[in-house]
């Protein structure tokens, strides 16, 4: 490969990050972070391994961050426990699914226990039964009467009739959160010895800024999830508990099933925890109930057919759009709008929904500052977009005009002279690698 080659693969991402700053990404499940969080990615420490936990009496057998390890262990989880109110803290899963293999091997008992799950059917996600099954987990479901309920009664029973060791709730796929309190009083009640473990990953941002309630404080005995969906950070993942000995059944299994923790997305996430404490990350998570809830109306208005109506669309960040019912299936409809500059996730079979949805989030619009005020006008661009009433140049024009009324209110300002010139000098220190 020639320099020529590196030139052209340089283009395409110079190219990428054009074409992204024209865009609206309203895939649920993804978020930006702020740039300045991005930082610790492009730098030596992101090679590094970091296996103390930071004490200074240890002995150092990779030494590679030595002198940064308090970033994780003064910065990134002090402020977790802070954000998440919890006692004990672990920053060291990868990602999500990493999260919940660590999770159900840690609490969920040795081969042959049982562990209960939440169904797809209520929005569970689509690999814990078969991680729990590679783990020799035996599986019973939480089931319900619709994609957003947990029918009480069954639960009561499976609980009563199988004693798991392990409850791990997953709503992967949830336009309203179940209710923590009443699983948590069921679970003491019919199966005390069973751990409860909440996946939030969908819900971190709102439940780090406290729009939906803390499940700790509801009862469950640990929580978790990744930190790039609603929580504007990397593609990482946390777990949260009040007990010590869940933390360190925790923790002595990640050390054996994660070697590389990936320090330097540690460190980006500490810089996102920091941005989220300092920078409105509370009103944030207001905004994105508020803003989601409004595009739900204005799309209702504009007679588009979406779930969840009768209970406000949503509690969260996502909405569900059956778009056949306006003549187009859901994939095509997801290319209109890419084309049109926003990007959607077209799912195939979301809880409840016999056919392809659109499944949009506008947990990354807000971020990027978008308010409730502009949601009739988000609107009518996303239905132009799918019925082509408009032609599509135009309506990405207007997209990119959308994008660029704001400047990440969320974050720390990166425009910043003192910061800009340190962060400009990482960035070129990072790409020339001096010897002086």
């Amino acid at each position: 490969m020639d320099l020529e080659q590196i030139s052209e693969i340089l283009t395409r991402l110079e190219q990428h990050e054009t074409r992204a700053a024209r865009t609206l990404n309203m895939v649920p499940s993804e978020n930006s972070m702020s740039a300045l969080a991005k930082l610790p990615m492009l730098l030596d420490l992101h090679h590094r391994y970091f296996f103390n936990d930071g004490a200074e009496e240890e002995p150092w057998e990779f030494r590679g961050v030595q002198e940064l390890s308090s970033l994780e262990t003064e910065l990134a989880r002090p402020l977790l426990r802070e954000l998440s109110g919890a006692e004990f803290v672990n920053v060291r899963a990868l990602s999500g699914l990493n999260l919940m293999t660590l999770t159900l091997s840690a609490l969920g008992g040795p081969p042959g226990s049982t562990v209960m799950l939440l169904s797809r059917a209520q929005g569970g996600h689509y690999a814990t039964a078969s991680v729990a099954a590679r783990l020799g987990l035996k599986v019973c479901y939480a089931t319900g009467p619709d994609a957003h309920t947990v029918d009480e009664t069954q639960f009561a029973e499976t609980l009563r009739a199988h004693q798991p060791g392990l409850v791990y709730i997953d709503q992967s796929n949830a336009l309203f959160p179940l209710g923590v309190e009443q699983l948590a009083r069921a679970v003491q009640r019919e199966a005390p010895d069973a751990l409860l473990h909440i996946d939030a990953s969908h819900w971190m941002g709102l439940v780090l800024g406290r729009q939906l309630p803390n499940p700790l404080a509801e009862g469950a005995h640990s929580f978790g999830g990744s930190t790039h969906k609603t929580f504007p950070g990397p593609q990482k993942a946390i777990f949260a508990t009040n007990r010590r000995d869940l933390f360190e059944r925790f923790r002595a299994t990640q050390q054996y099933m994660v070697s590389s923790h990936h320090f330097g997305a540690t460190v980006s996430l500490a810089l996102a925890l920091l941005e989220f404490k300092h920078c409105r990350g509370e009103q944030y998570a207001a905004q994105v109930v508020l803003n989601t809830r409004r595009f739900g109306a204005a799309l209702d208005r504009l007679g588009l057919e979406l779930d969840g109506k009768e209970r406000g669309f949503s509690a969260g960040h996502q909405l569900w759009i059956r778009t056949r019912a306006s003549g187009v299936d859901a994939f095509t409809a997801s290319q209109r709008l890419f084309d049109a500059g926003i990007r959607t996730n077209a799912y195939p079979s979301l809880p409840g929904i016999p056919e392809p949805v659109l499944r949009v989030g506008l947990n990354e619009p807000t971020y990027h500052g978008l308010m409730a005020d502009d949601m009739e006008e988000l609107a009518g661009l996303f239905v132009a977009a799918i019925l082509q009433t408009q032609p599509t140049e135009q309506l990405a024009g207007r997209v990119a005009a959308l994008r660029a009324r704001y400047r990440f209110p969320y974050r720390f300002p990166s425009d910043d002279p003192k910061l800009l010139e340190q962060a400009m000098r990482l960035v070129r220190l990072a790409l020339t690698q001096p010897v002086e």
